[in-house]
């Protein structure tokens, strides 16, 4: 994806109109529609508000284009030297077997989000193909907003630790069947009409 689509992407994902999202950006909003229409590409300042009020780490804005050997262990290395990435195999084995191989990270908070996003992927997998894709790019939002620090002490982990902490609501179930099949217009429009809803409601609480 360009800059402009994963922009998008991720405003959709965030259920956010590009009015919103130029507001929470300060920038203007036909600036954002040039930039999710790809006419114009944004400096890096730029791109640091949006990814700000997307949630996001401006670093998703960075194609990493793998396409050999080489691509895939630069980084593999990378994550090696700087996120303690280890990769290893099981120790009851005396020979080396591609099918033992693992990667296990030092912090134990990363290899705990890794198992619960494992045993949510497999909890989607009944589900209808067009919800599912869906489904899981949400599962992936939720890792992306987290923004601990790999150099630091892991968070105190849930005692609920068995339970997939990325599993989907029921209410992110609906919105995936009922947009499913809508068009990016139609989704801006019930994005609209959500926020309107919200408005209401919390203004007959007061």
């Amino acid at each position: 994806m360009n800059t402009g689509e994963i922009i998008k992407y991720f405003r959709l994902a965030r259920n956010m109109t590009q009015e919103q999202l130029a507001q929470d950006a300060e920038i203007s909003f036909s600036t954002l529609r040039k930039y999710e229409a790809n006419e114009r590409n944004p400096k890096y300042e730029q791109l640091s508000k949006i990814a700000d009020a997307l949630g996001i780490s401006v670093h998703l804005f960075m194609d990493f284009d793998i396409q050999s050997v080489s691509d895939l262990f630069s980084i593999l290395f990378k994550m090696e030297g700087q996120a303690d990435l280890e990769i290893a195999t099981s120790k009851d084995l005396a020979d080396l077997s591609e099918d033992a191989l693992f990667l296990h990270f030092k912090n134990g908070y990363i290899n705990h989000i890794l198992g619960n996003y494992h045993a949510s992927v497999e909890s989607i997998q009944d589900m209808d193909a067009q919800y599912r894709e869906k489904a899981l790019s949400e599962i992936q939002n939720r890792l992306l907003d987290d923004n601990s620090s790999i150099h630091t002490d892991s968070p105190a982990l849930s005692a609920d630790s068995g339970k997939p902490a990325l599993s989907l609501s029921s209410a992110d179930q609906t919105w995936f069947e009922l947009s499913s099949d809508c068009s990016d217009e139609e989704k801006e429009q019930m994005i609209k009409a959500a926020a309107f809803i919200k408005s209401c409601l919390r203004h007959s609480d007061k």
